[in-house]
């Protein structure tokens, strides 16, 4: 999927930034749902039911709170995956321990959003570079993402860090955080032309993610499906959730046959 910048939507993303949901919030926004990971499970699925059905939802994101609240957290997962037939996406704000990306995994969560780095840190230490190594070793390929802020400073910075991303196989997701001025719009552009032929050049598979860069980004497909496309993309895309999780199912579920049930 090829992606250009959609100009008018920057600058509309400068005058009106996308807000950034919390573990307490509650909120529908374009094609996706944002869930607090600690908010009451029943409650909370009720109202999600009745926001499903008026409007289209493309993916979940449930942003989990700290280590207190984290089981609470996969219970909503949990809930919310044997209930929907949707994308679930883990958001965390802060580091966890190594095993939890299991956890989470299993919970029901199909990608995750691992944002261990500030806007200003452009360099992936090795305490980061092991958060994301432990995230992708619980998950999928190419289904752990993390969030890059692009302010329209450092822009080899962000592009070396774009860079590292990938070649560790994390998926960078663009959020824009710009003022407006004319002395930065270039340097943001030039991350982002990056970013779009970077994906490009190693082959992520970016429709998962679509939804989520829209919204925080002037990042927009090159070319519009038709309606034949876009039904046969849905279809398409219901398959590999299909597929997912039975991924998930073989890989966490006990086996129940030991050798001595199987006659060996």
């Amino acid at each position: 999927m090829t992606f250009i910048i959609d100009h008018q939507r920057m600058h509309h993303i400068a005058i009106a930034p996308p807000k950034t949901a919390t573990e307490t919030d509650l909120c529908r926004d374009g094609r996706a749902f944002f869930v607090g990971g600690t908010l009451p499970l029943h409650a909370t699925l009720e109202t999600m039911f009745e926001s499903y059905c008026a409007d289209a939802t493309d993916i979940f994101i449930i942003t989990l709170g700290a280590a207190e609240t984290i089981r609470h957290g996969l219970e909503m997962t949990k809930l919310i995956k044997k209930n929907f037939n949707i994308r679930v996406m883990a958001r965390l704000n802060h580091p966890i321990p190594d095993w939890l990306y299991q956890q989470i995994y299993a919970s029901g969560a199909d990608l995750i959003d691992v944002t261990c780095t500030s806007p200003h840190d452009f360099t992936l230490d090795d305490g980061q570079k092991s958060q994301y190594l432990a995230a992708k070793k619980a998950f999928p390929h190419w289904s752990v993402a993390s969030t890059v802020t692009i302010d329209g400073s450092a822009r080899s910075h962000l592009n070396r860090t774009i860079d590292e991303l990938l070649h560790i196989g994390i998926v960078p997701l663009p959020r824009l955080n710009w003022n407006g001025t004319e002395e930065s719009e270039t340097e943001i552009c030039d991350v982002l032309h990056h970013l779009a032929k970077s994906w490009h050049k190693h082959g992520v598979p970016i429709k998962p993610f679509q939804a989520l860069i829209g919204l925080a980004s002037p990042l927009v497909p090159a070319a519009r499906p038709g309606a034949l496309r876009s039904i046969i993309d849905r279809l398409h895309d219901r398959r590999k959730l299909a597929a997912s999780d039975l991924l998930r199912h073989l890989r966490v579920s006990e086996p129940t046959d030991s050798l001595d049930s199987a006659g060996l």
